[in-house]
């Protein structure tokens, strides 16, 4: 902070001042410190699902050159709601591929309709199989993913779907393709079986330009060994350079990329779901699945005003959340701020929502973190710190040394006191603000230190930050 802002900071009025030199008689509404780990309705949204190994030169890349990508701007410019809907309540009972690629034709007239139609038909109608998958998986018996045999059971694993897009595709005049290759999650990690190919998906043509999309994943997720049905749009027409991130085609043509990665350069991307693209976030500061971390580790996701996020840090079976990370909101950006405890290897998950959501954080990007030190462990923050983006710049270690003026400064958005309270001494320390904007420094006595707030029509404060004075 400049001196021009400390200047600012001390200029605020002696009332509040004055209110900061007395014990304030009120409450303090202590609210819940938030981790990933205590946050019940958390849900993964990264697929478990897997593919019959198999190769075939049919639908080799170099056979269709020269390969024109399709603009994913117009596809998604295009309302595909009603043709959702219709494909949603056509109901059709049979097994004849003829037969349910005319009813589909009766509702969409050009080839993007078309390509929509088959997509929404199929993940409306088919589920994953687990059953089968299982048997694949642990006792190498594969199904019939014929597409007749996918429309008379209603279930299937990727193959089926894939091989189902592609006969109704052709049914319908598009020219289009199966796409087999590597999906992150979809095969038990380590398994040597699946290593190069676990997974299918498909291409298809529309005015001239090829498209990627994912029927099986389109269709739900497996949550706890089963699978749930939930429609997703987001795999159709998905950006190649977004599709990446799970998918690498084994060959290479399929990535759709004026500059194609190989595997190692895959291997080495962040973990990104879905989820992370449907609230437009971007990383900026990270672009690489492992990172070094010799220090506390700072890293930045571009993200909407409106979204907020949390993170998780484990090693193995075990949680270091609570001091080990702390996110916050710094103008377009999200930060987290990583501080691995000793040295080692951990899996960094992070999580996010539209803040107006109530119902859950969803997964949206992973990071293997190698730490070549222990760092301090960072303070704990609150529901409501994230609630209303807060941003703390300081101090970022949980442990304060007492019987020290320590600088406190952070932004609280809408907020209209911030104070630094000793739990322990009933000692109350307001920090001057400016705008949301709040800073100052506080003689720190041993015991719980907490920042608290309090926002308009708010009789209480509510707690944002908490330390440790030792």
């Amino acid at each position: 902070m400049t001196a021009k802002s400390h200047a600012k900071f001390a200029n605020k009025s002696n009332q509040k001042r004055k209110s900061g030199r007395r014990f304030i008689e009120a409450a303090i509404a202590i609210s819940v410190l938030v981790t990933a780990g205590n946050m019940r309705n958390t849900f993964v949204r990264f697929q478990s699902q897997q593919l019959i190994s198999v190769t075939s030169e049919t639908f080799a890349s170099n056979k269709f050159l020269p390969l024109e990508f399709g603009s994913t701007d117009v596809i998604r410019q295009q309302d595909f709601k009603e043709i959702d809907y219709l494909a949603q309540q056509l109901q059709y009972s049979g097994s004849s591929v003829s037969e349910l690629a005319n009813l589909l034709s009766q509702n969409a007239a050009t080839e993007s309709a078309k390509a929509r139609i088959i997509y929404a038909w199929i993940t409306q109608h088919i589920t994953y199989d687990m059953t089968a998958f299982n048997n694949a998986i642990h006792h190498d018996i594969y199904p019939n993913v014929s597409p007749e045999k996918v429309l008379q059971d209603r279930t299937t694993i990727c193959s089926g779907f894939s091989n189902l897009y592609y006969a109704l595709a052709s049914a319908m005049n598009l020219e289009s393709v199966i796409v087999i290759g590597y999906a992150r999650g979809a095969t038990p990690v380590g398994d040597a079986r699946f290593q190069e190919i676990n997974h299918a998906w498909n291409a298809v043509k529309i005015d001239q330009g090829w498209y990627l999309l994912d029927a099986t994943w389109g269709a739900g997720s497996i949550r706890n060994d089963k699978f749930v049905s939930e429609y997703k749009p987001y795999y159709f027409a998905i950006a190649p350079q977004e599709f990446i991130n799970n998918h690498y085609p084994q060959d290479s043509g399929w990535q759709l990329l004026s500059s194609t990665l190989t595997r190692k350069e895959f291997d080495n991307l962040p973990i990104i779901s879905d989820h992370f693209y449907n609230l437009n976030m971007e990383a900026i500061s990270h672009q690489n699945y492992k990172i070094d971390a010799r220090n506390r580790l700072e890293i930045k996701l571009r993200a909407p005003q409106e979204v907020v996020a949390l993170a998780n840090l484990k090693q193995n079976a075990q949680e270091f959340s609570i001091g080990t990370t702390l996110v916050s909101r710094h103008g377009e950006n999200i930060v987290v701020n990583v501080a691995p405890p000793e040295v080692g290897t951990y899996d960094l998950t992070i999580y996010a929502k539209h803040q107006d959501d109530r119902e859950h954080y969803g997964e949206i990007i992973k990071y293997k973190i190698t730490a070549n030190n222990a760092v301090t462990e960072l303070p704990k923050t609150s529901a409501h710190f994230h609630h209303y983006q807060a941003s703390l710049i300081e101090p970022l270690a949980a442990d304060l040394e007492v019987n020290w003026s320590t600088y406190f400064n952070l932004i609280v958005p809408e907020a209209i006191d911030v104070q630094v309270v000793n739990t322990n001494t009933k000692q109350w320390t307001p920090l001057n603000g400016y705008g949301n904007y709040f800073a100052g420094n506080v003689d720190v006595q041993p015991g719980n230190t907490s920042i608290v707030a309090k926002f308009p029509g708010e009789e209480q404060y509510w707690q944002l930050v908490e330390y440790q004075a030792k």
